[in-house]
C-alpha cells in the first residue's frame, strides 16, 4: 500500500470515529433530569389573629376611684374570682366616720334609756336617740354596700384581659377588664384593605398555635377600615378547637389561585441573585431564568420561559454552563 493510500484510510478512520462519538462527547456531564409539570398554586398571606368568644363580659368601674388589687393573673380564671377593686376617694374615711357615729348614737341611746328609767329624761328624748341611732346605722350600711361594690368579680369562668394598669384613676363606667368565655370561639384578624379585597367569604384558611394546627373558614370580611386603617376579618374555628379566648394565632389566608409550573427544588440553581434551571435541549444545557413563587413538599412553583413537558436537569446542574453537553442517566 502506498503512502497516499495509507493516508486516505487514516483520514476516513478519523472521520468515522468523529461521527460516531459526536452524539456523546467525551467531556459530557452525567446528569439526571425531571419533567416540568403544570400545577394550581394558591397564593397566601400570613397575619396574626386573636381568639374571641360569644361568652364575653366587660367589667366596668362602679364608681370614680383608683383601681387597686388584687389583680388576677392574666389567663384563665374561675367564676367568682375577684378581678380588682376600685377605691373611691374618701370612701374609707366616710365609712370609718359612719361606724364611729353608729357607736356614738348607740351609746347615747343606752344612756338615755337608763335616764328614762331613773325618771331624769322624758320618753321623747329616748325616741329621738333611737331615731338618731337608726339613721346612723342606715348610713353605715349604705356605705358598706358601696364598699362591697368596689370589688369586680368574674361572672363566669374564662380568660381575663386587663384594660387598665393598677393604680389608674378611672371614672364610673370605665372598662377595667374583659372576660371571654369558651363558648363558640372565633378568630378576628386585622388586615390592610388591599389584602381584604382579595379575600372571599367561605374560603378555607390555616390557623396555628405552638401546639396545634387546624383549618378555619372565613365568615366575614369588613366593608370599611377601622381607625387604625385595618379591616376586620372573622374566621370560624372547628368545633372543640383547643384554643382560649384572648389567645393569639398565626393565620394563613388564601388570596388567589393561579396556574404555575412545578419542578423539584433540586432543579433550581442560584447564580448570584438569579435563580435558573437548565433545560435539556438536544443533549445540551440551556439556562432558563425563573422566578420561584413558592416551595412545598420538595417541589417549587416557578414562572419562566418553560412549558409543561420540558426536561430540566435535576442533578449535576451545579457543573453546567450554557451549551455544556449532557449525558442523561437514569
Amino acid at each position: 500500500m502506498s503512502m497516499t493510500d495509507a493516508s486516505t484510510v487514516l483520514r476516513k478512520l478519523c472521520l468515522f470515529l468523529l461521527i460516531t462519538l459526536w452524539g456523546v462527547p467525551a467531556w459530557a456531564v452525567p446528569v439526571t433530569v425531571a419533567t416540568v409539570h403544570n400545577s394550581t398554586w394558591t397564593q397566601t398571606a400570613s397575619v396574626m389573629g386573636q381568639v374571641e368568644s360569644v361568652g364575653r363580659a366587660t367589667l366596668t368601674a362602679p364608681m370614680t376611684g383608683r383601681v387597686v388589687g388584687p389583680f388576677a393573673p392574666t389567663g384563665t380564671i374561675a367564676a367568682g374570682t375577684v378581678v380588682a377593686h376600685v377605691d373611691a376617694p374618701g370612701l374609707r374615711a366616710r365609712l370609718q366616720a359612719a361606724r364611729a357615729q353608729v357607736d356614738y348614737t348607740r351609746t347615747a341611746l343606752q344612756r338615755n334609756e337608763q335616764l328614762l328609767r331613773d325618771g331624769v329624761v322624758a320618753r321623747a328624748t329616748v325616741e329621738a336617740s333611737q331615731a338618731s341611732y337608726e339613721q346612723a346605722l342606715g348610713d353605715a350600711r349604705a356605705l358598706q354596700a358601696e364598699a362591697k361594690d368596689q370589688a369586680l368579680t368574674a361572672p363566669f369562668t374564662g380568660s381575663i384581659r386587663y384594660l387598665v394598669a393598677p393604680g389608674t384613676v378611672v371614672a364610673a363606667g370605665t372598662p377595667i377588664a374583659r372576660l371571654s368565655g369558651r363558648a363558640r370561639p372565633w378568630v378576628e384578624a386585622l388586615v390592610p384593605p388591599e389584602l381584604a379585597f382579595r379575600l372571599h367569604v367561605g374560603a378555607r384558611a390555616s390557623v396555628q398555635t405552638d401546639r396545634w394546627r387546624g383549618r378555619a373558614r372565613i365568615h366575614s370580611v369588613g366593608n370599611s377600615a377601622r381607625q387604625s386603617g385595618l379591616v376586620s376579618v372573622i374566621l370560624h374555628l372547628p368545633a372543640h378547637a383547643p384554643v382560649l379566648p384572648g389567645q393569639w394565632l398565626s393565620v394563613t389566608l388564601p388570596t388567589a389561585t393561579r396556574q404555575a409550573l412545578t419542578v423539584p427544588v433540586a432543579a433550581i440553581v442560584m447564580h448570584g441573585a438569579q435563580s435558573l434551571v437548565y433545560r435539556d435541549e438536544a443533549g445540551r444545557a440551556q439556562p432558563v431564568p425563573v422566578r420561584v413563587l413558592g416551595v412545598e413538599d420538595g417541589y417549587a412553583r416557578i414562572a419562566g420561559a418553560l412549558r409543561s413537558g420540558d426536561t430540566v436537569v435535576l442533578s449535576g446542574n451545579t457543573r453546567l454552563r450554557a451549551g455544556t453537553p449532557l449525558e442523561v442517566r437514569e
